[in-house]
């Protein structure tokens, strides 16, 4: 998931479709699991306290939906061993036989369908299953959220839409006109048997989306993706080289036609993977998922499905989560938690060696960071921002959220990104006064805040103290003293610093046309959709995608530098993917020189299990949730 604001899909779909995806990185881990024939059987349960969203794959983007379908029901061309094992390069086939095939500079990936993977009703997945997949992403009215790829990638013309915004020609393969709104009881009580076909009328409550073979767009997007037996040929707008890491999104999952009910079908499941849904989904309850018989384990290498049934309960509060997971009880023995444990449960659950054998606390590959406002009188000066990340103290911003919470962060890129600095600077990389005197020094920052450089940087930059500055930031308890103990520094050495706590509004005000006169420092939250730098820099630092009439989309401080532009343009293509790396490490320290951007610290999240699960790992590469594929319950 990307920040928290709206995405900017069309004034950005010029720049995203240049995306590559790096094949080299670490990983939070990989699961000591058991044999199958040790540990097969048994109920696995999933508690959650907040609701799934949907279990559609083309609407999904963030939560748990995704790490949990594409283990349980739904596949792609690609995915992850369990745990990532072999960091980004383990990728492999998933339906597919390998991770593709490139030609035309990688324009064109041809992608082959192994035998064997079938629906539930025994039917095989198809080349044209996948394609249709991959259809229903661009249907944006009837299948509002999930990943912008498939229309950013995918060689469709584009048009512009009545707002006067560069759309996709290509409108989905839905009928033109929508149906009705689906109500709440056909929403959450379809089944694998009640869901209609294209042709035969629906026995929901509300009326099936009609499926089209052909129309508006349709000979655009055939040209675009095409099957061939068993080969899935896509062609994209411009060499991808990575395009193999970005095919194992939801988005890009198989989808069988004859069981799409469109924007009705939220909660629908018709499964191709090792569990099927039994009986409705109960928005707002759960629901269980039971084997699928059509599921062949040796056309599988990824998923173990060691557990039988996999019950899944939502909306328990959070308190009585934890409690149950606490007293450890049967049935509870054998459950996982699937959401983060607030902070101020921490030091409780850690104090009981019992209990903190079953918590976990991984990094999120969510990064916090500060991007000064370079079109802000004050910092414009490039020794005043340099004064202001001398002055940054991480471990008092890290301290007021804890350490469970937070970790201290010197990159943009999150820790399981390649390209990722493997240790912070050196402790003697600290400047010198008469280094940090310079305005434009580009000698690394130190890893502890450093006062004495910090106000010796200031006053080389030439402006009257005290400097005064104001800050936005997204308010809440936590955030609240950890702005503060980052004012408290800042003022030390010359700063006067006006905190501005924003609501839940925060990024619809900061992106706001009028925000780049109103503040000085913005406050940043980022997690990368796919593994790899292209997925970070370029949304957040590439001033020709987000610089607009309108805003500054997700580049809050309205950096634009033409040197670090061209760095940008030349790591999306660069084939090789060790180059590849380094390209985006050398440019995200490029832009922590000149002070573009002030990494914070990277968050961590908190999972408690129950004694008898085994085989526990998460996935940087899932979100960071639970990886399902090698999980085994005591029975």
């Amino acid at each position: 998931m990307r920040g928290s604001g709206s995405p900017r899909y069309a004034a950005r779909a010029a720049y995203l479709f240049l995306a590559s995806v790096l094949l080299t990185g670490a990983c939070t881990g990989s699961p000591n699991s058991p044999s199958p024939t040790e540990a097969a059987g048994g109920t696995l349960r999933l508690l959650y306290d907040q609701t799934i969203t949907t279990w559609d794959p083309q609407r999904m983007y963030s939560g748990p939906e995704g790490a949990i379908a594409v283990r349980l029901f739904s596949r792609t061309l690609t995915s992850y061993p369990a745990g990532g094992a072999g960091g980004v390069g383990g990728l492999v086939g998933d339906l597919a036989t390998d991770t593709g095939t490139p030609s035309d500079g990688g324009k064109t990936w041809t992608f082959t369908l192994r035998s064997g993977p079938a629906w539930e009703d025994g039917k095989p997945v198809t080349c044209q299953d996948v394609a249709y997949g991959i259809a229903r992403s661009f249907a944006r009215e009837q299948l509002p959220g999930g990943a912008p790829y498939p229309m950013t990638l995918l060689d469709i013309p584009s048009r512009v839409d009545s707002a006067g915004l560069e759309v996709p020609g290509y409108p989905g393969p839905y009928a033109v006109t929508a149906p009705p709104a689906p109500t709440a009881q056909a929403t959450a009580t379809a089944t694998d048997s009640a869901l209609p076909t294209a042709t035969a009328p629906s026995t929901s409550t509300s009326t099936a989306t009609d499926i089209v073979e052909s129309g508006s767009g349709s000979a655009e997007f055939d040209a675009a993706v095409s099957c061939r037996g068993a080969t899935l040929t896509m062609r994209l707008k411009v060499p991808v080289p990575d395009f193999p890491v970005i095919v194992a999104l939801p988005a890009f999952a198989a989808y069988r036609r004859d069981h799409d009910r469109g924007g009705a079908g939220t909660f629908d499941v018709f499964s191709c993977g090792p569990y099927r849904l039994d009986g409705a989904w109960e928005a707002g309850a759960g629901g269980r998922f039971v084997r699928n018989p059509s599921w062949n384990r040796a056309g599988d290498a990824l998923r173990q499905a060691l557990p039988d049934v996999v019950d899944i309960r939502e909306s328990i509060p959070v308190n009585t989560l934890v409690q149950r997971l606490v007293e450890d009880k049967a049935p509870d023995h054998t459950a996982i938690g699937i959401t983060d444990i607030p902070a101020a449960g921490h030091a409780a659950l850690l104090a009981d060696p019992a209990v903190k054998a079953r918590l976990s606390n991984p990094l999120s590959g969510t990064v916090e960071l500060l991007q000064p406002n370079v079109k802000s009188p004050v910092m414009s000066n490039e020794g005043v921002r340099r004064a202001l990340a001398l002055a940054t103290d991480r471990a008092a911003f890290v301290a007021a959220y804890g350490s469970t919470v937070m970790t201290p962060a010197y990159s943009a890129l999150a820790s399981s990104i390649p390209g990722h600095p493997a240790t912070p600077p050196a402790a003697d990389a600290t400047p010198t006064a008469t280094a940090s005197a310079t305005a434009n020094s580009t000698a690394p920052l130190p890893t502890a805040a450093d006062p004495d450089a910090a106000r010796a940087a200031l006053v080389a930059a030439g402006v009257t103290l005290p400097v005064h500055i104001r800050v936005a930031y997204r308010t809440s308890p936590a955030a609240d003293a950890a702005y503060a103990a980052l004012k408290a520094g800042w003022e030390k050495v010359g700063f006067e610093v006006t905190l501005d706590g924003l609501g839940e509004d925060y990024y619809r005000i900061v992106s706001g046309i009028d925000a780049s006169a109103n503040y000085d420092v913005f406050r940043r939250s980022w997690f990368a959709d796919y593994p790899a730098g292209a997925a970070v820099i370029p949304d957040l630092f590439d001033g020709r995608m987000n610089l607009t009439d309108s805003g500054t989309g997700q580049d809050l401080g309205s950096f634009n530098d033409e040197a670090v532009n061209t760095a940008i343009a030349d790591a999306q293509v660069e084939a090789d993917p060790v180059k590849r790396a380094l390209a985006w490490a050398a440019i995200d320290a490029k832009i922590v020189a000149v002070v573009g951007q002030i990494p914070l610290a990277e968050r961590r999240r908190s999972f408690l299990r129950g004694s008898g699960v085994g085989g526990y790992a998460e996935n940087p590469y899932l979100g960071g949730w639970v990886d399902l594929a090698g999980v085994s319950v005591a029975h």
